[in-house]
Formats: C-alpha cells, structure tokens, sequence
C-alpha cells in the first residue's frame, strides 16, 4: 500500500504466504513489496496462487482444497451495462469471498471472473465445501462455486483443470 506520500506502509502491506513474497529494487533499496495485488479485486494473482500450490510441498501434506467462485452474468453486465458495471460486480465478488472464508490461506484471482480461497489443514476439504455451499446462497453478486483438494503430486495446473471440470458440473 502507498502513503500520501506515494511510499510504501509496510504497516499497510497484505498479509499471505511467505513463498509468495518477491524481493525487488527500487531506486537502489531493497524492499519486500510482496506479491503485485490485483488491482480491480485486491486479491493475490495466479502467480502467487501457482507458488503456494507448487511450492509449499509442507501444506500439501497437511492438505490444501480450493474454493473456485465465478460471477454469474459478467460477461452480459459488460455487455449491456459497460465494464465499470462489471468491474463493480468483480468487486462485490471479491469482497463476498472475504465474507465467505475470512480463515482462508490465501485469496487469489486465477482470472476474469474466477476467485479462488485457499484452504490449508486437516479441515481444508470441509472448510472449501462448506465455503462453496454458502457462495450458493441467492446473494448479489451470484456466484457458482465448486472445490476440490490438491491430490498428491499434483501441479498447479492440473489443479486447476480439476476445479474448472467441477465448476462446469455445476451449471
């Protein structure tokens, strides 16, 4: 986050996994700034969801599931209403997902209008099920959700591959 003054407030700056955080020059200091947040969501991006999966090899034996929330309807708001309008709605969607898993390990948006949350532990299967059940709820903006745990030796993209399949069983 930027002060007034345009510098970075490490007292501001997000919380989320330790394998995500980049070190970076600026004007010839070193400084943590983490992971880029998504700008339109103030979530995490893909990449930082890709570490955690690939990398954290200690939470994948604890267990990891995800949560994947798209927004029903986006590509029709931009289409009538602009994209300021779904932009609000991406918005909305994003911070219904905060409400929804407010205990997640990370919150990231894999793209367009997919949100993930991350659960790690022994109650990440439950903790993604019951996450998915409540973003079913007939709340604005609508979402359609579907999950799945990271099986063993799994990458990152068969991951995702694995949670697009279920969300498509949803429709």
């Amino acid at each position: 986050m930027l002060s007034s003054a345009g510098h970075r407030d490490p007292s501001r700056r997000p919380q989320g996994p330790a394998c995500s955080r980049r070190r970076t020059v600026v004007h010839g200091c070193h400084h943590d700034h983490g992971p880029a947040l998504d700008p339109l969501t103030g979530l995490f991006p893909r990449d930082a969801l890709e570490a955690l999966l690939g990398e954290d090899k200690a939470a994948a034996a604890a267990g990891i599931a995800c949560a994947l929330v798209d927004v029903v309807g986006l590509k029709q708001t931009n289409a009538l209403h602009g994209f300021t309008a779904g932009d609000a709605l991406l918005r909305l969607a994003a911070g219904r997902l905060r409400l929804l898993a407010p205990d997640a390990h990370l919150l990231a948006r894999l793209g367009g209008d997919e949100l993930v949350a991350v659960f790690v532990g022994p109650a990440a299967a439950t903790r993604a099920a019951e996450t998915c059940t409540a973003a079913a709820a007939p709340e604005s903006p609508p979402l359609r959700a579907a999950w799945t745990a990271l099986a063993s030796g799994e990458s990152p993209s068969e991951l995702f591959d694995r949670l697009y399949a279920a969300a498509r069983q949803v429709d």
